[in-house]
């Protein structure tokens, strides 16, 4: 049996989340205090799992309407 690694992440920085979408690093984190998006901290950094970002992004919140480079 073969282990194949993956180049898809499963998780994002805050920095990267803000790179990857229009959101700015601002918002993202004020919409973790919210309960809006979820997040865990692991270590020092705060990360964010991909299906919680696709969740996020999806939303019917407006003002996270944006073009996003995760699909």
């Amino acid at each position: 049996m073969r282990n194949y690694i993956t180049t898809e992440k499963f998780a994002f920085s805050i920095e990267e989340l803000s790179s990857l979408t229009t959101l700015s690093q601002p918002k993202i984190r004020k919409d973790i205090r919210n309960g809006k998006l979820k997040s865990q901290k692991k270590g020092s950094r705060r990360i964010i799992l991909r299906d919680e970002a696709m969740r996020y992004l999806n939303s019917d919140d407006e003002d996270n309407q944006v073009s996003s480079y995760l699909d």
